[in-house]
């Protein structure tokens, strides 16, 4: 393997590494809380902005609406009829 691969791959383990960065973050914070440092209200100030946090803040958790749901499945239909089923061997 070339270097620039091994970069690669090394960079892609690191940002799937998300739950641990996360688990990592709370136990610290977890840990100054109970010592008596309260100057941190949540874990993400104790650390700042992480690079997965970006993702968060663009999912409002509000459910579907019925015409989002509708809208989902006509397109799924739609790329279902373009599709061929397989060939058997």
């Amino acid at each position: 393997m070339r270097w620039w691969e091994i970069q690669l791959i090394v960079r892609g383990f690191r940002r799937r590494n998300v739950l641990q960065y996360q688990l990592q973050r709370l136990t610290a914070y977890a840990s100054m809380f109970c010592m008596g440092n309260p100057q941190h209200k949540t874990p993400e100030d104790l650390t700042g902005k992480l690079y997965f946090d970006r993702y968060i803040e663009y999912l409002d958790g509000s459910p579907l609406t019925d015409e989002e749901i509708l809208q989902m499945q006509a397109e799924m239909a739609a790329i279902n009829a373009q599709s061929k089923p397989p060939q058997p061997l």
